[in-house]
């Protein structure tokens, strides 16, 4: 796993009223399945981020085949060294995270989170072909198109993207879903119904409605325009918890 940290902007410290600085707020980000640091829209949102935190942007190995052990332990790992983080994911990133027991985390911001799969054959099947100890990815996907991913999606973010999987990949995937902890009271997500990628239902199995905001567009938030009006909603959300999204439901409501 390769962590990067970028801390340029709100890494040098906001001023404070005693005419120093105040102590920097750390964010870890961790990324999905197959996202890089260099993908534009990656780096759109890191720099928003940068803007108010350092910010940990962690890389998950594509090609494992156990998410405790090669996701979830190097992360527990990294945020045993922070005072105190608030957490972004995304994705497959998602997944790792809600299974992160760690004093030192704050508030969690999921979007579109990794909590469920709707593969298109039975269960009976899957279970069988997914206990296979195959390592090698050999099972293909379709051919992501951009509007999978948001109409903003480029050409190498499309490039970049796993073509194939394991059995052993999938499997653990699939039990590490049906492990997964309740969801801390501190949890918002953001997700679209439309997502072609992850099951949004499972946001909503784990999920109470005032502490999910929908929106439309493709699996990636920051691939999708709907991120130049909700970015400012998911920092809010990461700073502060579910309060905003509880402020705009009381707000909007008759």
């Amino acid at each position: 796993m390769r962590i990067r940290i970028y801390d340029d902007g709100a890494g040098q410290g906001a001023p404070s009223s005693d005419g120093g600085t105040d102590d920097v707020r750390d964010c870890l980000f961790v990324l999905g399945w197959g996202n890089r640091c260099r993908h534009e829209n990656v780096g759109w949102l890191v720099d928003r981020l940068a803007e108010r935190y350092r910010v940990h942007v962690a890389e998950l190995p594509t090609h494992i085949t156990d998410v405790e052990r090669e996701w979830v332990a190097p992360l527990e790992s990294y945020v045993a060294d922070l005072d105190r983080a608030d957490v972004l994911s995304h994705s497959a990133g998602g997944l790792a995270v809600a299974h992160l027991d760690a004093p030192a985390l704050n508030n969690r911001v999921y979007l579109s989170p990794w909590w469920g799969s709707d593969f298109p054959v039975p269960d009976a099947v899957f279970r069988s072909l997914t206990s296979l100890p195959i390592a090698r990815p050999l099972l293909p996907f379709s051919d992501l198109e951009a509007e999978a991913l948001g109409s903003l999606a480029t050409d190498r973010q499309l490039a970049d993207s796993p073509t194939a999987a394991s059995p052993a990949f999938l499997g653990t995937v699939d039990r590490t879903q049906r492990r997964l902890p309740p969801a801390r009271e501190e949890a918002v997500a953001f997700c679209t119904l439309t997502d072609a990628i992850v099951d949004p239902r499972a946001v909503g199995r784990r999920l109470p409605a005032d502490r999910v905001r929908l929106y439309d567009g493709g699996h990636e938030l920051f691939s999708s325009p709907a991120r130049t009006t909700l970015t400012e909603t998911v920092l809010d959300t990461l700073e502060r918890g579910p309060a905003p999204l509880r402020d705009a439901g009381s707000a909007s409501a008759p």
